[in-house]
Parts: C-alpha cells; sequence; structure tokens
C-alpha cells in the first residue's frame, strides 16, 4: 500500500445489468457503504470495504446478500423498491478489526415523468408510506472495531436521487448522493491512549453515472468525503480534520473470442466464446492528520493512495457455429461467423450471399437481436397490486405501416422494433420494408437505438467527410455522431458514400462493429474518464 492515505467511510453507491446464469450488477448492488462487490451467486457477493476511521486505510473482507422487494404505492401509483442488505463477517484479522451492521434497509420510490424518464428517490430505513424521510428512521445499527478502538454509529442520514433516461436499447443514469454519518469512539482502558470523549463526524457528496444494457453494464461514482473528530478530555479538547476523494467503477461486460480447434480433423475450425466478466475497482485518496501516541492529532498531515479491485470467475459460453465454408477468405468472414453465433443472423447458413444487397425489413430483423432489451434486474422480486386484463382474442393488430401487412413475413419484428423506438418509416406511413439499405439509414438506426443523437449540435451537424453534403438532413445528426463515437471511418480518399446500398457483407461488419461499441466502447468512455483503469 502507498504510504498516501484515504478516508472512505460508509457508502458508495454502484451500478452496476444476457448471458443467463451470470447476472450484472445493478444500482445498489455495491450496497451504499463504500464497498466494492462481485456476484458470486444470485443475491449473494463477495464484498469488500475500506474504512480510514482510525487514520490508516483499514480493508474489510466479507459477504454481502441483498434481497430486493417492488410493489406500488397505491395513494402515489410510484414504484417502491425495498433492499435490505446483510453484512457477514466483514473482518480484517490483521488489524484484529470487524464491522457489525444491522436492519440495513433502503427504500427507493420511483417516479415516471411525462417524458418517459424515470426519477429515484432512495432514503435509508423502510420508508413505504407516502411520506419518506433521509434519517434513520428504522435504526440502522453499525459497530467497527479496530484494535482496541470501537466506533458506534450514533446518527445517519442519507439521501440519493438518480434520473433514468430508458433509450431504446440502453438505460442512462446519472445521480447524487448525499450522506452524513456520526461516531462515537471509545478505547478500552489500559492502552495509554486518551480516554475521553471523542465524536467522528463524515460527510459525503458525490455524482454518479452509469448505464444498464444488453450487453455490458458500468456505473461511476465520484464522492468526496471531509471527516472531523472533537475529542473532550476533561479541560482539554483537540479537533482535527481530513478530507478524500473516492472513484469507484463497477462493470459487467460479455467479451467474444473466436477459439481455433488444435485438432484440425474436425467438422469444424473453430468457435465463438463469449464470456461474461463482473468487475469492481475502488481508487482513493486522503489527506489525514497524523496522530501521537495518545491518540491526539499533530500538525502534520499524512497523504494515503490507493486501489483495491474485486473479480467475479468469468462464465464461459460456447456459441452455435454456422456452416460458411463459402466464406473462407473473405475479408467479412468473421463479422459474419461472429453474428451467426450470436444468432443475430439465422437462417440457411449455406446460402448466406455476402454480396447481396441487405433490405430494410432484413436489417430491422437483425438490429432488434443485436441491440435487444434491458434486462429485468435478477433480485427484484414485484409484489402485483393486480394483474392487468388479459387482452381479448378478438383484439384486432394493425400494422404502424401501410406498406408492411400483419401477414408480412417479417410483420412481428417490423412492429417490435417500432414499438421500441429503433425504427421509423421513410414518411407517408410508408416504411420501405424490400427497398434496399443505405449507409445513411444504417447509421441512423445504430444512433437511435443508442439515443445518442443528443450529442450532435441542434444547428446542422457537420462531419469531416468530403462528401459531408451528400448526407441526406435525416441522417446528419446520426452520422456525425457514429463518427464521433468510431462506428465508420472514410476510405483512403475521405469519402463516406452516405447513399450506397448496403451489402450482407458491409452490413455484418456495421452491426459487429455496433455491438463491440456497446459492448466495449461505452464502459471505456465511462471508466476511463474517471477511474483510471
Amino acid at each position: 500500500m502507498k504510504k498516501y492515505c484515504v478516508v472512505i467511510l460508509s457508502f458508495l453507491a454502484a451500478f452496476s445489468a444476457v448471458i443467463p446464469v451470470t447476472a450484472f450488477a445493478r444500482t445498489g448492488d455495491n450496497g451504499y457503504e463504500g464497498g466494492i462487490s462481485a456476484e458470486t451467486k444470485t443475491g449473494q457477493f463477495d464484498y469488500r470495504e475500506v474504512c480510514f476511521i482510525s487514520g490508516e486505510p483499514v480493508v474489510f473482507k466479507g459477504t454481502l446478500t441483498i434481497k430486493k422487494n417492488q410493489k406500488q404505492d397505491t395513494a402515489t401509483k410510484q414504484d417502491i423498491i425495498t433492499a435490505t442488505y446483510t453484512y457477514s463477517s466483514l473482518v480484517n484479522n490483521d488489524k484484529s478489526a470487524s464491522i457489525t451492521r444491522t436492519n440495513v434497509i433502503y427504500t427507493t420510490r420511483r417516479t415516471k415523468k411525462d417524458n418517459g424518464q424515470v426519477i429515484e428517490e432512495t432514503s435509508v430505513g423502510n420508508n413505504t408510506s407516502s411520506t419518506s424521510t433521509t434519517s434513520n428512521n428504522n435504526k440502522m445499527t453499525e459497530i467497527i472495531k479496530i484494535g482496541n478502538d470501537t466506533y458506534t454509529l450514533t446518527n445517519y442520514n442519507f439521501t440519493r436521487t438518480n434520473i433514468i433516461d430508458s433509450r431504446p436499447a440502453i438505460d442512462y443514469i446519472a445521480g447524487d448522493i448525499h450522506t452524513v454519518k456520526v461516531y462515537q469512539k471509545s478505547t478500552s482502558a489500559g492502552t495509554g491512549t486518551s480516554t475521553g470523549t471523542t465524536t467522528v463526524t463524515v460527510e459525503g457528496l458525490g455524482n454518479s453515472y452509469g448505464y444498464n444494457q444488453y450487453w455490458g453494464t458500468t456505473g461511476v461514482d465520484t464522492i468526496k468525503y471531509t471527516i472531523q473528530g472533537d475529542v473532550k478530555n476533561g479541560t482539554n479538547s483537540d479537533q482535527w480534520g481530513g478530507e478524500a476523494t473516492v472513484s469507484l467503477s463497477s462493470s459487467a461486460v460479455k467479451q467474444l473470442k473466436y477459439v481455433d480447434n488444435e485438432p484440425k480433423t474436425m467438422s469444424f475450425d473453430g468457435g465463438f466464446v463469449l464470456t461474461q466478466n463482473n468487475s469492481s475497482i475502488m481508487e482513493y485518496a486522503a489527506r489525514l492528520p497524523e496522530f501521537d501516541s495518545k491518540g491526539i492529532s499533530t500538525d502534520r498531515a499524512v497523504e494515503w493512495k490507493d486501489s483495491a479491485q474485486v473479480e467475479t470467475f468469468p462464465n464461459l459460453t460456447r456459441l452455435p457455429i454456422a456452416n460458411l465454408g463459402h466464406l473462407k477468405g473473405h475479408w467479412a468472414e468473421n463479422d459474419i461467423k461472429a453474428l451467426y453465433g450470436l444468432e443475430v443472423f439465422k437462417g440457411n447458413d449455406t446460402l448466406f450471399d455476402p454480396e447481396k444487397y441487405m433490405t430494410r425489413a432484413e436489417f430491422t430483423v437483425a438490429i432488434l437481436k443485436a441491440a435487444r432489451e434491458v434486462p429485468a434486474d435478477p433480485l427484484l422480486q414485484t409484489t402485483a397490486a393486480a394483474r392487468p386484463a388479459a387482452a381479448g382474442r378478438n383484439t384486432k393488430v394493425v400494422s404502424p405501416f401501410a406498406d408492411v401487412s400483419t401477414e408480412n413475413m417479417y410483420f412481428s419484428q417490423i412492429n417490435d422494433a417500432y414499438k421500441r423506438g429503433l425504427i421509423s418509416g421513410i414518411g407517408m406511413r410508408s416504411f420501405g420494408p424490400d427497398e434496399n439499405l443505405t449507409l445513411a439509414d444504417a447509421l441512423t438506426i445504430f444512433i437511435r437505438t443508442l439515443g445518442l443523437e443528443g450529442m450532435a449540435s441542434s444547428g446542422g451537424a457537420v462531419t469531416t467527410f468530403k462528401d459531408n453534403d451528400d448526407i441526406p438532413d435525416y441522417a446528419r445528426s446520426a452520422t456525425y455522431v457514429a463518427e464521433k463515437i468510431g462506428l465508420i471511418q472514410g476510405d483512403d480518399r475521405g469519402y463516406l458514400y452516405p447513399g450506397s446500398n448496403l451489402t450482407n457483407a458491409r452490413a455484418a461488419a456495421l452491426i459487429n462493429r455496433f455491438i463491440g461499441y456497446m459492448r466495449e466502447g461505452l464502459r471505456k468512455d465511462y471508466r476511463e474518464g474517471i477511474v483510471n483503469y
């Protein structure tokens, strides 16, 4: 450990969302106590927490179990999530240290606004009534023991608020957090240190950002703490202060890797393996006073700086192998194989023609599978107030487009994609399902799916491509954003050719790159901007 010390006292949260088997971390899965976690089985997490209340870092290791329940407030129509956190065996044997917490309950009230965004307000305690509170009304208890010193929580105020902006394939989250904990310190007799009354107050203010989606989840928090100690020993007193900054990142991502077969005498050359990794990283830096042998602060400040990390054992899933021998050596062979493995492409693989133009309907089927819906929180148990009435058998199904009949072989996928906001028509209630897909069409759908249209200026986005003026008006913002995030680049001469029709091969390369951005590109932007990892 580098001697620069930091204080991370009680409370950090992380976001963190599928191949079935291993679940992604969600908001609050690290708890709100300044720790990091990685799920070992549903609802149970390997947990680490760093505490600096004694003036030096002490890392506690243990287990965190989470149970969540959701119900609707009949008076306010808000969804209410009650989360119970059970901390087990939080110890550091080298420091003779332990943390004991009981009755750790947080209540989150979710309010859906007219624009579809959701506001979350989280408070401490089981506040299921229509009037919530930020105080520790349910009397969560916390006792920290480090050597001969015991720190007992006497007052706890906590509030956290998030805004969730749900886009077709991603939920974006931003939040703010404020916490204040007050501890009373007692010291065993005969230690030679101060035996007066010591109060330690830890206040934290922070921001959080994250996203949930099918291919991965990332959340980052940055919290600034102020720590104040007040020692009264007879007629003598000692006031001291310190500060700390904590950065935390939790991430779960699906990674795709091609593995060649070692023996060559097999019916297939190799195949793709999908790996899911969950990891949490904490970086901290603080400046705290040095204490003398009697526990009184000196004029010397000590700086602490270090990091901690916890990971789950990776989950591996072999993907189906398509019969694409006729594509051997084709420039898009790997992209096409990957999409067949991920089942974004389906059908008779032996008939796949890479040079055939892809239609708008065919692309819609593929993007619906590439940009799947955000998975539900696997820990959340819902108490239903009432079951919605089942649709009548004679309910008439109406197509959103005049040129897409309900009998069309792609109707179900086009209808679903339209309802999710992945696609829109070409005007006059038409979709043009059999028209060739252009690059401009594809980019527009990609960026709409990501919900990143707002990254382009409203006054007219300009790209660096030499044929920028050829970009149709409806695709200008999307093309600008696609270039900015690295989805596209021009040819050797700097041209994009936005109106060109996409072959199956070019569409496969773009879709695979789009999935790669959802898996890795987003995470890199969130993680590297805040946590140096």
